[in-house]
């Protein structure tokens, strides 16, 4: 795919179709650091973003479409993750209203701007990007309910639930990851989406402590990358809670309940 021709492409779409209002470039494009395998996040805002959604032309002329994502997302807008060959384009319809209400933490560049809000549009300090205490409980309550039932699976001998129940503690793992490096390095500091770029914004120590919490599909090993998981999590999350001034909280507790269900697997000769 030639995503400068696309976005050109796009581009004279939205210009000469009066629903469209703006379009927002957003993500590695925006910011001039697109690895070669980057996606191109592109936010559409429309008077009525009904018709675009039914609509697939809009996007279907950008290249050689391979599958697409239609996602209702809770609490954002409906997206349309196209996959072309040789590139991707994510593509978010937004109603036009919501435009300036809209925030950002990291760049963003201004492609279409029918009716001159783009000067009220900024990119906001990721302040608001760490957690108050509730947050921060609630996420930890997530992560080791998870571990817990990890756990229950590998015990069980569940090997594809467990693989399962690891992806949700691996998900509130990342989180807490996110907060501490922002806790410690500052708000600004850059920690991207889904771990993407972690080479260059997460600290080696955590790298290498990541490296041990992933493990094969047998209990055993899988069992000893859940000990270096929730390890790991209980670091953090205990270093996070002192720099924010949070309870404390008890992980050694919920530690030995994970140890007593694994030690619930039945013997191997």
């Amino acid at each position: 795919m030639d995503y400068d021709r696309a976005i050109e492409t796009l581009t004279a779409w939205a210009r000469n179709d009066e629903n469209v209002r703006a379009m927002v470039m957003t993500g590695s494009a925006a910011a001039h650091e697109a690895h070669p395998l980057s996606d191109r996040d592109i936010e559409i805002y429309a008077t009525d973003p009904a018709p675009l959604l039914a609509d697939d032309s809009w996007w279907n002329q950008l290249g050689d479409v391979l599958v697409v994502e239609r996602l209702s997302i809770p609490g954002w807008h409906p997206s349309r993750l196209v996959y072309y060959v040789g590139g991707k384009l994510d593509l978010t319809v937004i109603a036009a209203a919501a435009l300036p209400s809209i925030r950002r933490e990291r760049p963003f560049s201004v492609l279409v701007d029918k009716d001159g809000v783009s000067g009220s549009l900024r990119q906001e300090s990721a302040e608001s990007a760490l957690p108050d205490e509730a947050a921060f409980r609630e996420r930890v309550d997530w992560g080791y309910a998870a571990a817990l039932m990890c756990a229950k699976a590998i015990a069980r001998d569940e090997p594809w639930s467990s693989k399962i129940r690891d992806r949700d503690l691996k998900a509130s793992l990342l989180t807490v990851i996110e907060w501490d490096h922002r806790v410690r390095h500052g708000f600004d500091h850059d920690v991207r989406f889904l771990g993407s770029r972690m080479r260059q914004w997460m600290d080696a120590d955590v790298q290498q402590a990541l490296e041990q919490c992933w493990g094969r599909f047998d209990a055993e090993d899988s069992a000893k990358a859940l000990r270096a998981s929730i390890h790991l999590f209980a670091r953090l999350g205990t270093r996070i809670a002192d720099e924010l001034g949070f309870l404390p909280i008890d992980h050694d507790r919920i530690h030995r309940e994970v140890e007593a269900i694994l030690a619930l697997r039945p013997e191997v000769d």
